[in-house]
């Protein structure tokens, strides 16, 4: 054996890297799959929106039926459900949870955040 051939066994085994863990490996999106995703996205909210919807009637219907003096509501631009309190006998309303000016607000930070972070822009 010649001195070479030692010497180079050696240097292989004490230099060659050992791999305790591999990176992970995560799959790139590509155009369709984010597009795909986007549009299964767009139809859960859909749903959730006529679910949402459905459950206010449903729910105005059984406080009809207690007599109560309650209303719920469902607002489109801000996706959130409100709750009137009316005087029963006036149909005064005595108190909107959240309040008007809240309701605005929130859409009008629905819109700036919907500018700040507008994709095609």
């Amino acid at each position: 054996m010649d001195i070479f051939s030692a010497t180079s066994k050696q240097v292989e085994t004490t230099t060659a890297p050992k791999v305790q863990n591999a990176p992970e490996v995560r799959q790139v999106e590509t155009p369709v799959q984010t597009t795909k995703s986007a549009r299964e996205n767009k139809q859960n909210e859909e749903e959730i929106k006529k679910e949402l919807s459905h459950t206010v009637e449903q729910l105005n219907q059984q406080m009809d039926a207690l007599d109560t003096n309650v209303k719920f509501g469902f607002n489109d631009k801000i996706d959130a459900m409100f709750v009137n309190v009316m005087e029963r006998s006036t149909g005064k309303m005595i108190r909107k949870i959240p309040t008007e000016e809240a309701m605005s607000l929130a859409e009008k930070m629905k819109e700036i955040v919907g500018m700040i972070f507008d994709k095609k822009g």
